[in-house]
């Protein structure tokens, strides 16, 4: 059984970006797709409120939080803590998150600390019944791969 966790920061207003609510929009239909998954929500922010408020519709078992002044800008140090907090306590073997420069910075260093494994620049999720696959674009946007991994978790 699968525990999918998106994986978002919030803005300056507390919000979530357009880029991050289209990611949303990918983990809710990943977990759709894999059988027997579930969906929970990690954010991390100042306040993250009016970012719970705003995904609290879309069916997450469970919202998952950091938040505090610390949190609301991008440093290495707390923001790899952050994520690796949620991680853990979602038990998650899949992590989708947004591929935002702060999340780029901070989240191999937490696939390493969670002894899990990144994959970036993510273009498509392929999920069927109990398979997963990516797809992503290497040497300038010539050729596509399609990955899969056994490890969990699996951060992308």
């Amino acid at each position: 059984m699968e525990t999918v966790l998106y994986l978002a920061h919030t803005q300056d207003d507390g919000t979530l970006s357009k880029g991050a609510l289209e990611v949303l929009n990918a983990a809710v239909d990943t977990a759709a797709k894999l059988s027997d998954a579930t969906l929970k929500v990690g954010l991390i922010g100042t306040d993250i409120q009016a970012a719970a408020d705003s995904v609290a519709s879309c069916g997450a078992s469970a919202i998952l939080g950091v938040s505090g002044d610390a949190f609301g800008v991008s440093r290495y140090a707390t923001d790899t803590v952050a994520a690796e907090a949620l991680v853990k306590a979602a038990d998650a073997t899949i992590v989708i998150a947004h591929g935002s420069p702060r999340f780029a910075r901070s989240l191999p260093g937490v696939a390493k600390r969670v002894d899990g494994r990144i994959d970036t620049h993510v273009a498509a999720i392929n999920a069927d019944g109990g398979n997963m696959d990516i797809q992503r674009w290497y040497y300038r946007q010539r050729m596509v791969a399609t990955l899969s991994r056994e490890q969990r978790p699996w951060i992308m």
